[in-house]
Protein backbone atom coordinates (compact mmCIF):
# COMPACT_ATOMS: atom_id res chain seq x y z
CA UNK A 1 0.00 0.00 0.00
CA UNK A 2 1.25 3.36 -1.04
CA UNK A 3 0.74 5.90 1.75
CA UNK A 4 0.87 9.58 2.00
CA UNK A 5 1.41 12.23 4.32
CA UNK A 6 -1.60 14.67 4.74
CA UNK A 7 -0.81 18.24 6.59
CA UNK A 8 -4.75 19.56 7.36
CA UNK A 9 -4.01 23.01 8.19
CA UNK A 10 -7.42 23.99 8.77
CA UNK A 11 -10.51 21.56 9.75
CA UNK A 12 -12.52 23.22 7.18
CA UNK A 13 -10.08 22.63 4.23
CA UNK A 14 -9.74 18.69 4.65
CA UNK A 15 -9.09 16.75 1.58
CA UNK A 16 -12.45 16.38 0.87
CA UNK A 17 -13.66 14.38 -2.17
CA UNK A 18 -10.05 14.13 -3.61
CA UNK A 19 -9.18 11.74 -0.82
CA UNK A 20 -11.68 9.25 -1.89
CA UNK A 21 -10.24 9.74 -5.34
CA UNK A 22 -6.85 8.89 -3.85
CA UNK A 23 -8.00 6.00 -1.97
CA UNK A 24 -9.55 4.40 -5.30
CA UNK A 25 -6.03 4.64 -6.87
CA UNK A 26 -4.83 2.26 -3.76
CA UNK A 27 -2.90 5.51 -1.66
CA UNK A 28 -3.37 4.92 1.87
CA UNK A 29 -3.81 8.52 3.98
CA UNK A 30 -2.00 9.44 7.11
CA UNK A 31 -3.07 12.86 8.45
CA UNK A 32 -1.56 15.62 10.36
CA UNK A 33 -3.67 17.92 12.04
CA UNK A 34 -1.82 20.81 13.59
CA UNK A 35 -4.61 22.64 14.03
CA UNK A 36 -5.11 20.01 17.29
CA UNK A 37 -2.23 20.52 18.42
CA UNK A 38 0.14 17.65 16.18
CA UNK A 39 3.55 18.57 15.44
CA UNK A 40 4.44 18.59 11.90
CA UNK A 41 7.39 16.39 11.09
CA UNK A 42 10.74 17.22 9.62
CA UNK A 43 10.05 14.86 6.90
CA UNK A 44 7.74 12.66 5.19
CA UNK A 45 9.88 9.24 5.88
CA UNK A 46 7.74 6.20 6.22
CA UNK A 47 5.68 7.63 3.27
CA UNK A 48 5.72 7.60 -0.45
CA UNK A 49 4.14 11.31 -0.48
CA UNK A 50 3.02 14.59 1.06
CA UNK A 51 0.07 16.26 0.55
CA UNK A 52 0.40 19.41 1.91
CA UNK A 53 -3.29 21.41 2.39
CA UNK A 54 -4.65 24.80 2.36
CA UNK A 55 -5.27 27.24 5.48
CA UNK A 56 -1.62 26.94 6.82
CA UNK A 57 -1.31 30.82 6.00
CA UNK A 58 0.19 32.60 8.59
CA UNK A 59 -0.15 29.70 11.27
CA UNK A 60 2.14 28.74 13.93
CA UNK A 61 3.40 26.01 11.75
CA UNK A 62 4.46 27.86 8.87
CA UNK A 63 7.83 27.37 9.21
CA UNK A 64 7.77 23.49 9.67
CA UNK A 65 5.65 23.19 7.20
CA UNK A 66 7.66 24.78 5.09
CA UNK A 67 10.88 23.02 5.87
CA UNK A 68 8.89 19.87 5.22
CA UNK A 69 7.92 20.58 1.75
CA UNK A 70 11.67 21.45 1.24
CA UNK A 71 12.94 18.22 2.66
CA UNK A 72 10.23 16.27 0.39
CA UNK A 73 11.92 17.95 -2.48
CA UNK A 74 15.49 17.36 -1.64
CA UNK A 75 14.26 14.06 -1.13
CA UNK A 76 12.45 13.76 -4.37
CA UNK A 77 9.45 12.26 -2.11
CA UNK A 78 6.43 13.65 -4.79
CA UNK A 79 4.55 16.24 -3.45
CA UNK A 80 1.24 18.15 -3.81
CA UNK A 81 1.37 21.29 -2.45
CA UNK A 82 -2.55 23.24 -2.28
CA UNK A 83 -3.83 26.92 -2.01
CA UNK A 84 -1.74 28.40 0.61
CA UNK A 85 0.71 25.57 0.80
CA UNK A 86 1.05 26.09 -2.56
CA UNK A 87 2.35 29.67 -2.14
CA UNK A 88 4.79 28.80 0.38
CA UNK A 89 6.18 25.97 -1.89
CA UNK A 90 7.03 28.74 -4.45
CA UNK A 91 8.76 30.83 -1.91
CA UNK A 92 10.77 28.63 -0.25
CA UNK A 93 12.83 28.57 -3.57
CA UNK A 94 12.07 32.18 -4.70
CA UNK A 95 8.91 32.79 -5.61
CA UNK A 96 7.16 35.75 -4.77
CA UNK A 97 4.09 36.15 -2.81
CA UNK A 98 2.07 39.36 -2.56
CA UNK A 99 -1.07 39.82 -0.42
CA UNK A 100 -4.43 40.06 -2.77
CA UNK A 101 -7.62 40.65 -0.75
CA UNK A 102 -9.93 40.99 -2.93
CA UNK A 103 -12.27 38.53 -4.86
CA UNK A 104 -13.95 38.01 -6.87
CA UNK A 105 -14.01 34.37 -6.03
CA UNK A 106 -15.71 31.21 -7.89
CA UNK A 107 -14.93 29.08 -10.81
CA UNK A 108 -11.91 29.56 -13.31
CA UNK A 109 -10.74 28.13 -16.33
CA UNK A 110 -7.30 28.09 -16.91
CA UNK A 111 -5.27 26.87 -20.10
CA UNK A 112 -2.46 24.27 -19.54
CA UNK A 113 1.28 25.55 -20.85
CA UNK A 114 3.82 23.50 -23.65
CA UNK A 115 5.55 22.34 -20.74
CA UNK A 116 2.67 20.31 -19.24
CA UNK A 117 2.61 18.06 -22.29
CA UNK A 118 5.71 16.78 -20.67
CA UNK A 119 4.76 16.33 -17.03
CA UNK A 120 4.08 12.68 -14.94
CA UNK A 121 0.49 14.07 -13.92
CA UNK A 122 -0.73 16.65 -15.89
CA UNK A 123 0.08 15.59 -19.47
CA UNK A 124 -2.74 13.71 -20.26
CA UNK A 125 -4.95 16.11 -18.49
CA UNK A 126 -7.32 18.53 -20.91
CA UNK A 127 -6.16 21.49 -22.39
CA UNK A 128 -8.66 23.50 -20.28
CA UNK A 129 -9.04 22.84 -16.67
CA UNK A 130 -11.90 24.09 -14.33
CA UNK A 131 -10.76 25.24 -10.47
CA UNK A 132 -12.00 27.02 -7.87
CA UNK A 133 -10.34 30.58 -6.95
CA UNK A 134 -10.36 31.00 -3.46
CA UNK A 135 -7.63 33.29 -2.14
CA UNK A 136 -6.46 35.95 -0.64
CA UNK A 137 -2.86 36.16 -1.86
CA UNK A 138 -1.00 35.10 -5.04
CA UNK A 139 1.79 33.91 -6.03
CA UNK A 140 3.19 36.47 -8.90
CA UNK A 141 6.75 35.06 -9.19
CA UNK A 142 8.33 31.78 -10.13
CA UNK A 143 11.08 30.37 -8.80
CA UNK A 144 14.05 29.48 -10.97
CA UNK A 145 13.37 25.62 -10.58
CA UNK A 146 9.67 26.07 -11.24
CA UNK A 147 8.01 25.13 -14.90
CA UNK A 148 4.81 26.81 -15.29
CA UNK A 149 1.73 23.97 -15.82
CA UNK A 150 -1.25 25.67 -16.18
CA UNK A 151 -2.20 29.74 -15.86
CA UNK A 152 -5.88 31.76 -16.10
CA UNK A 153 -6.44 34.07 -19.05
CA UNK A 154 -5.67 37.16 -16.79
CA UNK A 155 -2.20 35.23 -16.10
CA UNK A 156 -2.21 34.10 -12.82
CA UNK A 157 0.19 31.16 -12.16
CA UNK A 158 -1.97 28.49 -11.24
CA UNK A 159 -0.24 24.80 -11.46
CA UNK A 160 3.77 25.03 -11.70
CA UNK A 161 5.92 21.56 -10.82
CA UNK A 162 9.63 21.94 -8.71
CA UNK A 163 11.96 20.05 -9.49
CA UNK A 164 11.19 16.74 -11.07
CA UNK A 165 8.34 15.54 -7.96
CA UNK A 166 6.62 18.84 -6.68
CA UNK A 167 3.33 20.30 -7.76
CA UNK A 168 1.83 23.58 -6.64
CA UNK A 169 -2.30 24.45 -7.36
CA UNK A 170 -2.97 27.15 -5.88
CA UNK A 171 -6.40 26.92 -7.00
CA UNK A 172 -8.95 24.35 -5.31
CA UNK A 173 -10.67 21.45 -7.26
CA UNK A 174 -11.41 18.97 -3.69
CA UNK A 175 -14.65 21.25 -2.59
CA UNK A 176 -18.25 19.96 -3.52
CA UNK A 177 -20.03 22.74 -4.29
CA UNK A 178 -22.17 22.53 -1.27
CA UNK A 179 -19.53 22.90 0.65
CA UNK A 180 -18.22 26.21 -1.16
CA UNK A 181 -21.56 27.19 -0.04
CA UNK A 182 -21.09 26.44 3.30
CA UNK A 183 -17.80 29.18 3.82
CA UNK A 184 -19.68 32.32 3.16
CA UNK A 185 -17.14 33.65 0.52
CA UNK A 186 -18.36 33.12 -2.28
CA UNK A 187 -21.90 35.00 -3.95
CA UNK A 188 -24.80 32.89 -5.76
CA UNK A 189 -23.93 33.77 -9.21
CA UNK A 190 -20.78 32.28 -8.25
CA UNK A 191 -21.61 29.18 -6.55
CA UNK A 192 -24.34 28.75 -9.55
CA UNK A 193 -21.45 28.58 -11.79
CA UNK A 194 -19.37 26.30 -9.58
CA UNK A 195 -22.58 23.84 -9.56
CA UNK A 196 -22.58 23.77 -13.60
CA UNK A 197 -18.62 23.24 -13.73
CA UNK A 198 -18.46 20.43 -11.15
CA UNK A 199 -18.49 17.77 -13.24
CA UNK A 200 -16.02 19.20 -15.09
CA UNK A 201 -14.03 19.44 -12.10
CA UNK A 202 -14.16 16.22 -11.28
CA UNK A 203 -13.50 14.75 -14.60
CA UNK A 204 -10.20 16.10 -14.40
CA UNK A 205 -9.33 16.29 -11.39
CA UNK A 206 -9.87 13.00 -10.19
CA UNK A 207 -7.53 11.32 -12.61
CA UNK A 208 -4.45 14.04 -11.92
CA UNK A 209 -5.10 12.94 -8.28
CA UNK A 210 -4.80 9.24 -9.33
CA UNK A 211 -1.73 9.85 -11.63
CA UNK A 212 -0.14 11.68 -8.40
CA UNK A 213 -1.12 8.17 -6.51
CA UNK A 214 0.41 5.94 -9.24
CA UNK A 215 3.83 8.43 -9.02
CA UNK A 216 4.01 7.95 -5.59
CA UNK A 217 3.77 4.31 -6.38
CA UNK A 218 6.72 4.20 -8.57
CA UNK A 219 5.58 5.14 -11.44
CA UNK A 220 8.33 7.11 -12.96
CA UNK A 221 7.81 6.97 -16.48
CA UNK A 222 5.60 8.70 -19.28
CA UNK A 223 2.33 8.16 -18.51
CA UNK A 224 0.35 7.27 -21.19
CA UNK A 225 -2.16 10.53 -22.68
CA UNK A 226 -5.42 8.89 -22.60
CA UNK A 227 -6.16 7.08 -18.83
CA UNK A 228 -6.95 3.77 -19.43
CA UNK A 229 -11.02 3.17 -19.14
CA UNK A 230 -11.23 7.08 -19.53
Amino acid sequence: MTTALVIENDPAQGLGRAATWLVEAGMELDTIRPHLGEAVPNTAGGHEALIALGGGRGKDWSDDLTGLMETAVADTTPTLAICSSSRMLAAAFGGRVEDHEEGPFGPRMLAKRDAAGRDLIFGPAPMTLDVIRWRRQELVELPEEATLLAASPQGALEVFRIRDTAWGVQSHFEFTPEQLAGFGDFDEAALAKAAEVDRHIVAAWRPILQRFARVAAGERKALPVIDAGH
